[in-house]
């Protein structure tokens, strides 16, 4: 969203200027920049028929983002099982906790 904020606000630009406007890091720059143009949101200034270049400015293609995905997460079991790793250590438990299970 910042990304695209800055490109409305003040319009097509290079990549480097997208970075201090935008004020994300190079990694979160690059990761949205990556997201941007699968989705078709945004584009370098003159693409397909030329090769992006470091001062290529990018612009925003008028396409809408894409409505957020709903991830529904899995449920877990919140007690930590740490008996593997007990058992792969060689550390001794007390006959009542142990458990049987498969390696």
């Amino acid at each position: 969203m910042a990304l695209i904020s800055s490109l409305r606000a003040k319009g097509p630009m290079p990549r480097h200027r997208l970075a201090a406007a935008s004020r994300l890091s190079a990694a979160e720059l690059t990761r949205a920049l990556k997201s941007a143009r699968q989705m078709g949101v945004v584009a370098y200034e003159g693409e397909p028929d030329s090769p992006p270049e470091a001062d290529t400015r990018l612009v925003l293609t008028g396409r809408p983002l894409p409505p957020p995905r709903r991830v529904t997460p899995a449920p877990r079991d919140n007690k930590p099982h740490f008996e593997p790793l007990l058992d792969v250590w060689g550390i001794a438990r007390p006959a009542a906790q142990r458990r049987g299970h498969a390696s």
